[in-house]
């Protein structure tokens, strides 16, 4: 089965932001004739390409259940892990650290056998839990509650 990626507005505004920033620079860099044309081909190359990787990075983030594997995809970076690995999932949190695999805040964090954590946002946590608890049901899910302070 397969999982598209949760992409919040936060992200969105990081997405439009990279975006016109690097649209300024590639225009700017058209109004600099002190350059070297090879010079301005580099750079505008340079510019396109990391553009392109964080399109695709946006555009492109999806989790796949196969095989009892979830295969992680999110842009030019794949991560597999096998699901009798996984021993904990954490619902609603953003990681701050570990694989970041994700485009959205409150989303899972899949702990393995090894202590390793992996960040992920599929649309739907409760489908994607629920479907990992029917390959798995020994699973720990803990749901993150948000304490505020008054």
């Amino acid at each position: 089965m397969k999982f598209k990626s949760k992409k919040d507005t936060s992200s969105r505004y990081i997405l439009a932001g990279f975006s016109l920033l690097f649209t300024i620079l590639i225009s700017e860099s058209f109004l600099f004739v002190d350059f070297s044309v090879p010079y301005l081909i580099v750079f505008d190359s340079i510019i396109v390409l990391i553009w392109l990787t964080i399109l695709w990075i946006y555009f492109g983030t999806n989790y796949k259940i196969k095989n009892k594997k979830l295969y992680i995809r999110s842009g030019p970076f794949r991560n597999k892990i096998k699901i009798e690995c996984i021993k904990k999932i954490l619902v609603g949190k953003t990681s701050p650290s570990g694989s970041q695999l994700g485009t959205s805040r409150q989303g899972l964090i899949l702990f393995d056998n090894k202590g390793k954590e992996t960040y992920i946002s599929p649309k739907s946590n409760d489908k994607f839990v629920d479907y990992i608890k029917e390959i798995k049901p020994s699973i720990e899910v803990e749901i993150y509650e948000r304490h505020i302070l008054k």
